[in-house]
């Protein structure tokens, strides 16, 4: 027989710490761009497409070092990859504000990336992954609620600092804050429920258990026998290129219209303070996106939920091309935000659905790989409105590319 622990559940101290760690590592590589963006292009005299080119090469160094964080982590855990990649970040926000060549731009973006990598990512993704099982899409929304979560307040908070303080004071903040984030997970992460005498999704066991190591746990019956799964027996399997492709394609959109999102309400007419509130409130509207798509995997086929969620996502971004319509506009906030929400919940739930908690990391530090494609995001928005001078152009690909994804994951075979 198995019962519920009337206490919190230790993991969703982990899924809290991931929270974090997704709300610093995507708010400072990503969304705070929008903060940042204009007074650097100011200040520097750059254009959008020379500070999108950073967010690329960040993007390709970000998303390789992916399989290097998987591979590390399935032998020492995730604790010393977040103290160390929290402290390079956070260095690298500071000094990305303050140097005055596009070539140490790039350098310490980079940087920024493979450090925000080293605390999010596959290893925040895989800290949670460990603790649950029948829980799995409420414990990873609620932890990928981060991302957006930061969308809604990080790039108003740098957006004030800036204004009060300036560039470099306003990153030095922002990069203390970063750096303090690996003690925290330093104390609280730990690595396998199994470790401190409990099984997955907060369970307590009376009776069907076996013996891991010292620590009796019980198993369903379904993980008793797992199939473990290396590079070469996955790129033989369609489900392998197909769930890639189709989540990378999507994320072109998502990152080319989130990182300039501000700029182009404020584009549109609307005072910088109000872009930004626009745009936070279009990542707030995420965060509920991405903890309802994740509750509905634990209810409904992750398959058919991810089919549901791209669809909503083309029609957030039709809205977004009527022209002079502040209705349509309106509307895009919640359908494109909450849809966009969901793509990276519901891609780590579909791995570990498909491929198995206990080959999530391996299986996550491969796959991941097609999620380099989104860096085509900045360039295809950078360069639309640096040649047409709007984003339209930009918005009608990624619909095109969206298409393309839902037809991926319609194919998709378990």
């Amino acid at each position: 027989m198995i019962q519920t622990n009337s206490k919190i559940y230790y993991g969703w101290y982990i899924a809290a710490v991931a929270f974090w760690g997704y709300f610093l590592s995507v708010g400072t590589g990503f969304y705070a761009f929008n903060a940042f963006l204009e007074p650097l292009c100011t200040a520097r005299g750059w254009t959008r497409t020379d500070l999108n080119l950073a967010l690329v090469i960040g993007t390709v160094f970000g998303f390789s070092s992916q399989y290097i964080y998987g591979t590390v982590l399935m032998k020492t855990g995730v604790r010393i990859l977040m103290l160390a990649g929290s402290a390079t970040a956070g260095i690298s926000f500071i000094f990305i504000a303050r140097v005055q060549t596009l070539w140490e731009f790039y350098l310490f973006y980079s940087l920024l990336f493979i450090g925000n990598g080293a605390y999010g990512g596959i290893v925040a993704s895989n800290a949670v992954n460990n603790w649950f099982v029948d829980k799995r899409g409420k414990a990873i929304g609620f932890a990928t609620a981060g991302m957006s979560i930061s969308g809604a307040i990080l790039p108003i908070v740098a957006l004030l600092l800036i204004q009060d303080t300036g560039i470099e004071n306003a990153a030095l903040c922002i990069g203390l804050v970063m750096v303090s984030f690996g003690p925290l997970a330093w104390i609280i992460i730990k690595d396998w429920p199994e470790d401190m005498g409990m099984a997955p999704d907060g369970l307590t066991i009376n009776t069907e258990t076996y013996t891991a190591g010292q620590i009796q746990i019980h198993v369903p019956p379904s993980a008793a026998v797992h199939t473990e799964w290396n590079l070469s027996k996955l790129i033989r399997t369609d489900v392998f290129w197909k769930l890639g492709l189709a989540f990378g394609l999507l994320m072109i959109g998502t990152v080319g219209v989130m990182s300039q999102l501000k700029p182009r309400f404020a584009d549109t007419g609307f005072s910088h303070l109000t872009a930004m509130m626009m745009m936070a409130a279009t990542a707030l509207v995420g965060a509920a996106g991405k903890y309802s798509w994740g509750l509905m995997c634990d209810r409904f086929k992750p398959k058919r939920v991810a089919i549901a969620m791209t669809i909503a996502n083309v029609l957030g971004l039709s809205l977004a091309l009527v022209k002079n319509s502040t209705a349509a506009l309106i509307i895009f906030i919640p359908v494109f935000g909450f849809s966009m929400g969901g793509i990276m919940s519901t891609f780590p739930i579909i791995v570990a659905t498909l491929f198995g908690r206990k080959n999530f990391a391996s299986v996550l530090r491969y796959i991941s790989i097609f999620l380099i494609l989104q860096m085509f995001g900045y360039i295809i928005a950078g360069q639309s409105f640096d040649i047409t001078g709007s984003y339209d152009t930009a918005y009608h690909i990624f619909i095109g590319l969206d298409i393309v994804a839902v037809l991926l994951l319609c194919s998709l075979k378990n």
